[in-house]
């Protein structure tokens, strides 16, 4: 990203044009894409909803959930290394920040260097994941594809072993 001053004409027009975009997909084409992404069903009932956010601009009704959206979406698929990487280490960088603060008398002192220091693991996630996004370009997507296929597999072998246990 640029730090460009946009005029209100070109932020209209790029408004505009992202408009299209949101109004070339039905909410219904809308939720059978979230749902194929294969995102858990209840992340996907929140991002429905959040697609059929709209806001009133002049004599316009603009599509701003559904806008953003599609922005979030496009970037996870442009950059799967850097969204997996931030992930994985915010959530390492929580770990090591409770447990840190979980430490007795010095926790509650060590806080802030606890916080920066989940701050910091979290950036290098996010770097290393960029840098891996640069190295191999099309690769997320494969590796998001054989996640999905395996854990498909592992749904079906569950479904499978475990469809005919009774739990008391």
């Amino acid at each position: 990203m640029t730090g460009q001053i946009v005029s209100t004409a070109q932020a209209n027009l790029k408004m505009a044009l992202w408009q299209v975009d949101a109004d070339s997909m039905t909410s219904n084409d809308l939720y059978a894409w979230l749902v194929d992404s294969g995102l858990p069903h209840e992340v996907t009932i929140r991002l429905h909803e959040l697609a059929n956010y709209t806001k009133k601009s002049g004599s316009k009704v603009l599509a701003v959930g559904k806008i953003v959206l599609i922005k979030i979406l496009e970037f996870v698929k442009a950059h799967p290394f850097l969204v997996m990487g931030a992930g994985i280490s915010a959530v390492v960088g929580a770990a090591v920040a409770s447990l840190i603060t979980a430490v007795p008398l010095l926790g509650q002192l060590l806080a802030p260097v606890a916080m920066a220091l989940g701050i910091t693991i979290t950036a290098i996630g996010a770097v290393a994941g960029h840098r891996m996004d640069k190295c191999f370009q099309g690769v997320g997507e494969d590796i998001f594809e054989i996640a999905q296929e395996f854990f498909k597999l592992l749904s079906d072998v569950f479904n499978t072993v475990f469809r005919n246990v009774i739990t008391a």
